[in-house]
C-alpha cells in the first residue's frame, strides 16, 4: 500500500478523523491560551491567572465544542440548508445557535470562577461574571456555530457529489452489461439461424419482404451501436428500437405472432432506461410464445400515471409456474441475465421510486409491468420514419 492510499484508508475510519477533529480544537484552545497569557502578562496579572488554570479555560470552550459537535451533525441532517425550507432551518439554527452558546456559557462560567479563586471573592459572583463573558465572547460563538456546520454541510455536499459520481460510474458499468447482454441475446448463433433461414424462405416467396427483413436486421444492429452510452431516451424513441425486433420475430414466427400497440400519446416523450423493453419483449416471445402450437399475441402499453410511466408487456404463454410466482413473490425468483439485469439497472437508476412485477394473468399468460418516475419530457428527432406511419394504439398486426 503506498502512501497515498495508506492516507486514505486512515481518513476512511471514524475515530481518525475524530481525532484529527480534537487535535485542531486543542491547537485552537492552545491559540487562545497563549493570546489570554499574554494580554495578562502585559498587565501583570500572570500571579492572578497561573498558566495551568489559563491553559484549561482557554481549550475548555473549545472541547466543550468539539462535545457538542456530534449535536451539530444530527442537526444539519434534520434541518439542512439545501432543501426547500432553507428560510426555516436557518432559524431554526439560530435558535439552536443560541442555546448551545448559552449552554457552553453555563458551564465555563463555574468553571472559571473554580480556578480563579479571587474572582469570585467577596461572594460567588455567577451571573455578573456570566454577562461579562456573554459579551465578550458571544460572537466569537456564533462564528464557531456556524463555522462548524459549514464544515458539515460542505463535507455532506463533498461525499453526496462522491456518491453521484460513483453511482453514475456504475451506471455506465450496467448500461455497458445491458448492451453486452441484448447483443448477446440478438447475436447468438440460434437466433441469428432462425433469422437468416427466416429471411432464406422468404427469399423463394416473397423478395421484397425478405430484403426489408434483411435491412431491419442490419438497422437492429446499427441502432444498437449508436445509442450506446445513453442512459435514458424518449419512450418514442424505445419504441422505434423495438420496431425492427419485433418485425424480425413476426417475420420468423410468421402467423404464430401477433403484436398489439397501446401507447398513450402523452407518454411519448416520457424519459425510459434504453433498451428497457427490449428484453421484457424477448422474453415474452422466447418464454411465453415461441413454445405455442397456437397463435400467441404480444400486448406493449404505456401510460402516464401520477407523475409515474406505467409500461405494460403481456402474453398469453405459460406464464410462471407455481414455484416461479412464489419465488417472485418472495423476492427469490432468479430471472434470466436480461431481467435481472433490467432490474439492476432500474435500481441504479431510481432507487426505491420504482416498481418492477412480473405477475401471471387470471386465465393465461403473463404480465411484466414497470412503473417508473416519468421525469422531465426529452425531446429528440425521430431516428426512424414517424412513429404515426409505424405504430398506431391498439393496431393489431400479424
Amino acid at each position: 500500500m503506498d502512501r497515498q492510499s495508506h492516507s486514505q484508508y486512515l481518513l476512511a475510519r471514524r475515530w481518525v478523523r475524530w481525532a484529527i477533529y480534537l487535535a485542531f480544537m486543542t491547537l485552537l484552545g492552545f491559540i487562545n491560551t497563549g493570546q489570554s497569557y499574554f494580554h495578562l502578562w502585559t498587565e501583570n496579572r500572570t500571579a492572578q491567572f497561573a498558566f495551568w488554570p489559563t491553559l484549561v479555560i482557554g481549550v475548555s470552550d473549545w472541547y466543550l465544542w468539539a462535545a457538542l459537535t456530534p449535536g451539530i451533525i444530527w442537526l444539519a441532517h434534520r434541518y439542512s440548508l439545501y432543501q426547500n425550507q432553507w428560510v426555516k432551518n436557518i432559524f431554526v439554527h439560530l435558535v439552536c445557535n443560541l442555546v448551545l452558546s448559552f449552554f457552553v456559557l453555563a458551564l465555563t462560567v463555574p468553571l472559571f470562577l473554580w480556578l480563579c479563586p479571587s474572582c469570585r471573592e467577596p461572594t460567588f459572583s455567577f451571573w455578573p461574571w456570566f454577562n461579562t463573558k456573554l459579551n465578550i465572547y458571544m460572537i466569537l460563538y456564533f462564528w464557531i456555530y456556524w463555522a462548524i456546520l459549514g464544515t458539515i454541510l460542505s463535507t455532506q455536499y463533498y461525499r453526496q457529489f462522491r456518491d453521484r459520481e460513483l453511482k453514475a460510474s456504475r451506471l455506465e458499468t450496467q448500461l455497458a452489461l445491458a448492451q453486452l447482454q441484448m447483443l448477446r441475446m440478438q447475436l447468438h448463433p440460434h437466433f441469428l439461424f432462425n433469422t437468416l433461414n427466416a429471411i432464406s424462405a422468404l427469399l423463394h416467396k416473397d423478395a421484397d419482404k425478405a430484403d426489408i427483413m434483411i435491412a431491419r436486421l442490419g438497422e437492429l444492429l446499427r441502432t444498437t451501436l449508436e445509442s450506446a452510452g445513453t442512459q435514458q431516451i424518449p419512450l418514442r424513441q424505445e419504441l422505434e428500437f423495438i420496431q425492427p425486433y419485433l418485425e424480425i420475430e413476426k417475420a420468423r414466427l410468421g402467423d404464430r405472432l401477433k403484436v398489439r400497440l397501446d401507447i398513450d400519446p402523452e407518454a411519448m416523450d416520457a424519459p425510459v432506461p434504453n433498451f428497457v423493453l427490449q428484453p421484457l419483449v424477448e422474453n415474452a416471445i422466447r418464454h411465453g410464445i415461441a413454445p405455442l402450437a397456437r397463435v400467441g399475441w404480444l400486448d406493449i402499453r404505456a401510460h402516464r400515471e401520477n407523475g409515474m410511466v406505467r409500461i405494460e408487456v403481456e402474453d398469453n404463454g405459460p406464464g410462471l409456474s407455481p414455484e416461479q410466482q412464489a419465488g417472485e413473490r418472495a423476492g427469490t425468483f432468479r430471472a434470466g441475465v436480461g431481467i435481472a439485469n433490467t432490474r439492476a439497472r432500474l435500481q441504479q437508476l431510481y432507487g426505491s421510486h420504482y416498481q418492477f412485477e412480473m405477475k401471471n394473468r387470471t386465465t393465461e399468460g403473463l404480465t411484466v409491468t414497470l412503473l417508473i418516475p416519468a421525469g422531465e419530457s426529452l425531446q429528440v428527432e425521430s431516428v426512424d420514419a414517424p412513429l404515426a406511419e409505424t405504430m398506431q394504439p391498439a393496431t393489431v398486426s400479424g
